[in-house]
C-alpha cells in the first residue's frame, strides 16, 4: 500500500511545534528564526516531505509567474525570440513560471488580465492599447525601454540600452573603415519606439558634429525584397552616400547582394552596418559592422530586474542599462573604439 505523503502536520509532531510555525519555516515567512527554520528544513528533508506549490503561493497570494508581452508584429525576428528565450531561462531558476501574453486586452474581445506576479513589456510604443491596459494591471512592470507616450500616466520600472552611444560607436567605426557619408533606415514602427527615437537623434547629432549632410529614410522590419531593393536604390543614389547603417535585424545581410548589384563592393568602397545584428547572418559577417544587443542576457536582466522589485529589493520606477557590444572583423581601429568594442 502506497505510504501517505508527509504533511506540515506530521512535521509539527515530530518537532513538538505548531503547524504554523513550520509553515512559516518552510514558506520562508512569519517571526521565525533562522535556526529553527534550518531544523524544520533539515526534519522536513529526512521525513521525505514534498511542498505543495500552488498551496504555498496560494498562502502568499502569489501566482508563481511572470508575463511576457511582445508586440506581434516582431515576434518571428530572432532577436526577440532569443530575448524570450533568456527571460525563460532567468524564470526557471529563480523558480518561476513565464507566460507570453497573447490575448487580446482591449476593445469588445477585453479578457481580465493575465494572471501573474510581474510583467515586462518590450518595445513600448505610444498608442499601444494593449500595453495601457497592462499598465493598470496592478502588478509590477518592467518594460524594455522607455515609454515615450506623454499621455500614459501610469509609471513603470525600465531597462534598456544606450542606443544613442551605440549608434555613435558604429558611425565612428564606419568612418575609421573610409565611409565618408553614411545613410540611416531606420526601423518604421508607425510609432516610434525609444530604440527609434534614440537611433534617429544619435545620427542626426552625429552627421552635425562630423559635418555630413544626413540622410534618413524609414524601413519596415520586414519588408519584402523589392521593397528592400527599391529602397536600397534610392539611397546610394545620392551623391556622396558610401555607407548605410540600417535599424532592423537581418536588413544588412539582405541588402548585400542589392549593394553588389549596383557596382558597390561592400567592405571596400561602400560600408555597410546594423545595429540589431542577426546571429546568423550578420554578427559573424566579417564585412558587416554589427552592434550585438546580447539578446538572451538582455532577457536574464529583465527577469533579474523584475523580481528585485517583486521582492522589495528595487523600487518600482528604477532603471538599469544593458551592455550592448559593438562586434566588427578585419578592420584597424582607434583605441577609444576597441575598447568601446570589448565593453
Amino acid at each position: 500500500m502506497p505510504r501517505a505523503p508527509v504533511t506540515i502536520v506530521d512535521i509539527a509532531r515530530e518537532m513538538g511545534l505548531s503547524k504554523t510555525t513550520v509553515a512559516d519555516a518552510l514558506g520562508g515567512s512569519g517571526r521565525v528564526s533562522e535556526a529553527t527554520r534550518e531544523k524544520t528544513r533539515l526534519v522536513a528533508e529526512r521525513m521525505g516531505y514534498v511542498s505543495n506549490r500552488a498551496a504555498r503561493l496560494l498562502r502568499r497570494n502569489e501566482t508563481g509567474a511572470l508575463g511576457l508581452y511582445i508586440p506581434g508584429d516582431v515576434r518571428n525576428l530572432s532577436f526577440y525570440m532569443e530575448l524570450a528565450f533568456g527571460a525563460a531561462d532567468e524564470s526557471a531558476a529563480l523558480g518561476l513560471d513565464l507566460t507570453l501574453i497573447g490575448r487580446h486586452l482591449t476593445g469588445e474581445n477585453r479578457s481580465r488580465p493575465p494572471q501573474v506576479d510581474g510583467i515586462i513589456a518590450v518595445d513600448p510604443v505610444p498608442g499601444d492599447a494593449a500595453l495601457e491596459s497592462l499598465l493598470t494591471s496592478n502588478v509590477p512592470i518592467v518594460t524594455v525601454g522607455r515609454i515615450l507616450d506623454k499621455d500614459v500616466s501610469h509609471h513603470a520600472a525600465e531597462i534598456e540600452i544606450d542606443h544613442y552611444r551605440m549608434v555613435t560607436l558604429l558611425l565612428d567605426a564606419i568612418r575609421a573603415a573610409g565611409g565618408k557619408r553614411p545613410a540611416l533606415a531606420a526601423l518604421d514602427q508607425g510609432a516610434d519606439s525609444s530604440y527609434v527615437f534614440d537611433v534617429s537623434r544619435g545620427y542626426q547629432e552625429w552627421c552635425a558634429k562630423a559635418g555630413v549632410v544626413p540622410l534618413a529614410t524609414r524601413l519596415s522590419a520586414t519588408p519584402t525584397d523589392v521593397e528592400l531593393a527599391q529602397a536600397i536604390r534610392g539611397i546610394v543614389e545620392h551623391q556622396g552616400i558610401d555607407a548605410l547603417v540600417v535599424g532592423a535585424q537581418g536588413l544588412a545581410a539582405r541588402s548585400l547582394p542589392v549593394l553588389q548589384s549596383l557596382g558597390h563592393e561592400v567592405g571596400s568602397n561602400f560600408h555597410l552596418g546594423t545595429l540589431v545584428g542577426d546571429p546568423a547572418t550578420e554578427l559573424t559577417n566579417p564585412d558587416i559592422h554589427a552592434v550585438d544587443l546580447r539578446p538572451r542576457e538582455f532577457g536574464h536582466q529583465a527577469v533579474t530586474f523584475l523580481h528585485d522589485i517583486i521582492a522589495g529589493r528595487a523600487s518600482a520606477n528604477d532603471r538599469r542599462t544593458h551592455q550592448a557590444r559593438l562586434k566588427i572583423a578585419g578592420v584597424s581601429f582607434p583605441p577609444a573604439i576597441r575598447r568601446a568594442m570589448s565593453d
